[in-house]
């Protein structure tokens, strides 16, 4: 597979002890109960919103997503994005991972908070006469994603822009046909782009939700979706226990259910990829972490996940998972070519014998050997250990990961007995502060 390398089968992790044999041989009992996993998938298309599986192959919205942003660009030279959560997370991977380090693109903020100090930092950086603006709310009256918008909105109006330039530059991501957003946009004249129905948020990186401001920023949109095509095509050709998306959820499952593993860290190396970590833990975490099954039996819970930034949090956390409980499963990700990698030159009179080891290295080879030496200590210590590698930061590569997970995550679903599209947990919380924000 050209767009990523995976090493999910080393002979340590595939001999990791669970409490009836060995990792590799579970996993080739469980791919002969689950035979057909991905048919699995598809026989809940009826109740579950599998729509995310279609949007590589795009189609006219795609089109939508390119004249919306471009007419955008014609008057602006930045874009606020309000949104939150999947409104938010998958953007904001792809725009960091691609943009690092010779920030290429157009100026992309995200209000994702209703913190006070990110809200009046955005509005003094922020060049606001030449910004757009694009919110996203599937139900049009998210709190905190509305709350950031009416304040960016109150922000415009005092520049005194007139009514006919503020349709040029706001366009509503929303539901096709109702809500409190779609009823406010299309009042105002505002142009709307719609959140398909069958895709949920966490899923929604390949829908307008991500392709209208990554096409603003200037990201090849073309490129993400035949990147998540070619990976979708490819996992799906493989037989399944050469699929990666089912052995990621394989031996997650498993190292859960009988090993003893409580949590997986996601390690991610070079800083371009950090948000690939946190987008991962939302889907992760939202997806499978559900009270019951199905059946309405209570459920197994799933491994909590962790993002770890690599090389810095090797001095906050590795000594935790070097000899802390063995309970944890460990996933490094890594990119082999870096667009721009400085080199080291020791200048002269300093004691080279001490550091000739760090003399005449690139940024990128020393952060590889600090991966590679992180990966073998654990290994060496008896941890579970997968690997994925970038070869490079391209639109194809960055989506086709994401594709990947999205996969591995409603395959792990199936394997839990959940459904790995809803989130009942997050609901109670804000009813609480709707409460809150009533009695004050």
């Amino acid at each position: 597979m050209d767009l990523l390398k995976l090493k999910l089968d080393s002979p340590e992790l595939l001999s990791f002890k669970l409490d009836n044999g060995t990792l590799g041989e579970a996993l080739a009992e469980l791919d002969r109960e689950r035979s057909d996993i991905h048919a699995e998938l598809l026989s809940h298309q009826d109740l579950w919103p599998l729509g995310w599986l279609d949007l590589p192959q795009g189609g006219d919205w795609v089109k939508d997503c390119a004249d919306a942003a471009a007419g955008m660009a014609e008057e602006c030279e930045e874009l606020i994005v309000c949104g939150i959560g999947g409104s938010a997370l998958g953007t904001q991977a792809v725009y960091a991972a691609l943009d690092w380090p010779l920030q290429s693109l157009r100026a992309l903020y995200v209000l994702d908070n209703v913190d006070p100090s990110s809200a009046g930092w955005l509005a003094e950086m922020a060049d606001l006469p030449n910004a757009a603006l694009n919110v996203i709310s599937k139900s049009g009256g998210t709190l905190e994603t509305m709350a950031g918008f009416l304040y960016m909105l109150g922000l415009y109006e005092m520049l005194n822009i007139e009514p006919a330039q503020m349709a040029k530059r706001i366009v509503a991501t929303t539901d096709a046909s109702k809500g409190p957003l779609r009823e406010l946009a299309e009042g105002r004249g505002w142009r709307t782009l719609a959140v398909p129905g069958d895709v949920g948020g966490r899923f929604s990186v390949l829908s307008p939700v991500g392709l209208l401001p990554l096409a603003f920023a200037g990201v090849d949109i073309d490129g993400l979706l035949a990147g998540a095509l070619e990976m979708q095509e490819w996992l799906l050709t493989r037989q399944q226990r050469e699929n990666p998306a089912w052995q990621l959820a394989a031996l997650s499952y498993l190292l859960h259910t009988r090993g003893g593993v409580r949590e997986t860290v996601l390690y991610t190396y070079g800083d371009p990829l950090t948000l690939l970590g946190d987008w991962f833990r939302q889907l992760w975490a939202e997806s499978l972490a559900k009270g019951n099954q199905l059946d309405g039996s209570p459920s197994l819970g799933c491994l909590t996940p962790v993002s770890a930034r690599g090389a810095t949090d090797q001095h906050s956390q590795n000594q935790l998972y070097m000899e802390g409980q063995n309970d944890k499963l460990y996933g490094f990700v890594t990119c082999e070519d870096w667009a721009v990698d400085p080199q080291i030159m020791l200048p002269e009179g300093l004691p080279s014998k001490l550091l000739s080891h760090i003399n005449h290295h690139s940024f990128g080879e020393i952060l590889a050997a600090c991966c590679a030496g992180t990966c073998d200590a654990l290994v060496e210590a008896g941890r579970p250990v997968y690997e994925i590698t970038i070869p490079s930061l391209s639109a194809a590569s960055v989506v086709a990961y994401l594709q990947l997970w999205m996969l591995a995550t409603a395959y792990a679903g199936l394997l839990y007995n959940v459904n790995a599209f809803n989130q009942p947990g997050v609901e109670r919380s804000k009813a609480i502060t709707r409460e809150y924000l009533g009695r004050m």
